[in-house]
């Protein structure tokens, strides 16, 4: 079967970003106003879905779509958005870090994500589906602890993030140079297909001299909701 070349912001993709939108901000807006036994329940349940994209996508990656498996272990930033998140609405009391991770990966990775899809081919692919539910549930869980648990990362939290993703990126590459190719997580060995941001930077590894500080640059514009509401209220107070 012939699949359509996959368009960055086309129709299909420009309607695929509507759908998965509405649901990052409609499931926890629901939750929101429920009631505590509701919404333990609805994080158990954002969580059981991830897990069960998580088991199930290395399965029909490798079976269905032929992928080669050094490709499918759980190692791309997404996955440990993923992890983490896992973690923080199925345990109590679990390291804050862990969401603030989360949040910061996930509101820059799995948003440029769905911005600029690393795919091929369009609807109906196989892997169009997964590709876009998958990077949405990371999106639908950090806004549901956000929205519906009243959790939020602070200014001083932002340099824990980044000692901690620059010492994960270490391991993944090492990890990239065990496995060998293809194995490219974090894309810290070759470029992903046309059409994303890394375009405009060096050939990896060298895109890094760049990279860190862009992603350093992301993680404050990603604070910044959070820096004009706190100072509108102290404003308010004044």
């Amino acid at each position: 079967m012939n699949y359509p070349a996959f368009e960055v912001f086309g129709s299909q993709h420009l309607i695929s970003l509507l759908i998965c939108f509405t649901a990052i901000i409609g499931i926890p807006k629901y939750f929101q106003a429920q009631t505590e036994v509701r919404k333990a329940l609805g994080a158990k349940l954002v969580a059981g879905t991830m897990i069960l994209h998580m088991l199930t996508q290395p399965i029909y990656d490798i079976f269905l779509f032929k992928l080669p498996w050094q490709e499918e272990f759980p190692l791309h930033m997404c996955d440990m958005s993923s992890i983490a998140l896992i973690i923080f609405l199925l345990k109590d009391n679990a390291p804050k870090l862990l969401f603030h991770c989360a949040y910061f990966w996930g509101i820059c990775g799995a948003t440029m994500a769905l911005a600029t899809p690393d795919l091929d081919f369009g609807f109906p692919h196989g892997e169009y589906t997964p590709f876009f539910f998958g990077h949405s549930l990371i999106l639908l869980a950090v806004t549901y602890v956000l929205m519906v648990r009243g959790e939020r990362p602070y200014l001083s939290d932002i340099p824990k993030v980044i000692l901690t993703t620059l010492g994960l990126m270490i391991f993944v590459y090492i990890i990239n140079l065990i496995i060998g190719p293809p194995a490219n997580y974090w894309y810290l060995i070759a470029r992903p297909v046309d059409g994303t941001l890394l375009d405009f930077f060096p050939d990896p590894p060298f895109h890094l001299i760049g990279t860190i500080p862009l992603a350093v640059l992301l993680f404050y514009v990603a604070y910044l909701p959070f820096l004009i509401k706190d100072k509108a209220i102290t404003r308010a107070q004044s």
